[in-house]
């Protein structure tokens, strides 16, 4: 599909619709079939180039899971790019607290596939796409907070984010072990899973803390309590 919408739009080669139509039926005829009155549309026009997209047309779960997968990898290497144009105005003890903060944050993102439920055939599309939102709410907080835009808590948030996970954290946990055994499938989100996962996330809210610390000192507080809220709420969708 990548080779079919790179010869489509000329990307880098010479154009070549027919080459392209013959790329998108090896990697699957119906999506070929779905995207031809389009293709007809534009084939003809400069104006494609470099706009259309097989994968618009993903017509089976795999196709679909390997079009999620490539449009994560798009934006996981934008991210990559703006993290290490950050990181090269940092001083090196930041640096290394920032580093060790990509590393935790990396490794919580990989753990968090076992809390998304693995049942049916979209399970591939379903996890990338849990695991994109945390990479996005990430890469957003960095954003923010180099633009010296810090969460807008009030004090009672500050005051209680710990309690309010500690109470989120044990209904969730309570509700996935009084789970009957007929609404448990393979692949089902199970105690154990949260528990593990949660020790990673310990893991990367402290890293988060320290971190701001000495990038963001004086917001430190309320970057700390953000993360921990934003859990709060993760954690109240799973079941």
């Amino acid at each position: 599909m990548i080779l079919a919408d790179i010869y489509f739009n000329g990307a880098g080669v010479k154009r070549n619709v027919p080459l392209a139509l013959r790329f998108a039926c090896e990697a699957e005829e119906a999506m070929a079939r779905l995207a031809f009155p389009e293709i007809a549309k534009l084939s003809d026009s400069d104006r494609a180039r470099g706009q259309f997209e097989f994968c618009d047309y993903a017509a089976t779960t795999i196709t679909m899971t390997f079009c999620s997968g490539y449009e994560a990898q798009i934006e996981d290497n934008r991210r990559s790019h703006y993290f290490s144009k950050v990181r090269s105005s940092m001083s090196s003890e930041q640096q290394a607290a920032f580093d060790k903060l990509l590393a935790a944050q990396d490794a919580y993102v990989k753990a968090h596939r076992a809390e998304v439920d693995q049942g049916g055939t979209i399970r591939g599309i379903r996890t990338i796409g849990s695991i994109g939102i945390l990479n996005d709410e990430f890469h957003t907080e960095v954003v923010h907070f180099e633009r010296k835009k810090w969460p807008a808590l009030s004090k009672a948030q500050l005051r209680n984010a710990d309690s309010l996970l500690r109470r989120q954290y044990e209904k969730t946990l309570q509700q996935l072990r009084d789970r009957p055994k007929d609404e448990t499938w393979e692949g089902s989100v199970t105690a154990s899973n949260l528990a593990n996962v949660q020790g990673t996330w310990e893991a990367y809210r402290d890293a988060w803390t320290a971190f701001a610390r000495r990038r963001y000192p004086t917001a430190a507080d309320a970057i700390r309590a953000e993360i921990i809220l934003a859990r709060c709420r993760l954690l109240a969708t799973i079941n």
